[in-house]
């Protein structure tokens, strides 16, 4: 069967001298395998629309069953090039994609995630100020359609003393400090206040909220923690570890 459907690239790697094996996250079919015979020669039919987050209308060559199809066309439904001009929107649109990759099944319908992923890097592309806030919103927005949506109660957000509280791991409740649930994350007013904003509100809310690094690092922190201890080892981390491994250069230099 031939398949035409938009689909978001999450992976591409070299197969021999030419071609790529590229991972898909398809509107049709969720997560798809497919051989991109040639794609590395300089005059290919794919163009340039393999690349890692890349917002493409494919072609394949479909059988059920089968790990690997074969695909025939592709082409860019939008280039997102505000996403490539930025290293660090590059670097939340990998941790997307790399999410999505680690968190689904091959070959399971997952529409509303699809939706959700493309208007993501549709917005981390368009966005002038404030582009980490993506990541931590669609962080929730994916816990709640894998089925653990954080249960964040307004009224136990506004009861938070100045000394802050814990997230409860395994419900998302946010709770006082006497509370003590059996596995939780302790945290600052401020930062389960604004995770409770990024898994509440839509993504134009959560993306006027302004953080600052350190209060950013406290939130990511608590949203990382929440996805791990949900999903356990399937959890990815590498577009993280390489993101800080190639900051540290940075840092060591702003403080010789």
């Amino acid at each position: 069967m031939i398949v035409r459907t938009d689909a978001v690239v999450l992976r591409a790697i070299e197969y021999g001298e030419t071609s790529l094996i590229v991972t898909l996250f398809t509107r049709r079919h969720g997560q798809v395998t497919v051989m991109a015979k040639g794609a590395r020669r300089p005059k290919s039919r794919f163009g340039s629309a393999l690349q890692p987050m890349g917002y493409v209308q494919v072609v394949y060559y479909y059988k059920p069953g089968r790990g690997l199809q074969t695909l025939k066309e592709s082409a860019h439904v939008q280039v997102l090039h505000g996403i490539a001009a930025d290293i660090g929107k590059i670097t939340v649109g990998l941790r997307l994609v790399e999410l999505v990759r680690a968190l689904t099944e091959d070959e399971e319908e997952h529409l509303l995630l699809f939706n959700l992923l493309i208007q993501a890097l549709l917005c981390l592309d368009d966005a002038t100020e404030r582009a980490d806030n993506v990541l931590p919103h669609f962080q929730l927005r994916l816990a709640a359609v894998l089925g653990f949506s954080p249960d964040v109660q307004r009224d136990d957000v506004l009861a938070l003393p100045d000394e802050g509280g814990v997230l409860a791991l395994d419900t998302g409740a946010v709770l006082s400090l006497n509370a003590a649930p059996k596995s939780g994350a302790r945290a600052g007013r401020q930062a389960l206040r604004a995770f409770a904003v990024f898994a509440r509100a839509d993504l134009d809310t959560a993306m006027r909220m302004t953080l600052t690094d350190e209060l950013r690092g406290e939130v990511q922190r608590l949203v990382d923690a929440y996805l791990r201890y949900h999903v356990e080892d399937a959890f990815p981390d590498r577009v993280r570890k390489v993101a800080g491994q190639l900051a540290l250069p940075t840092q060591k230099e702003a403080s010789s």
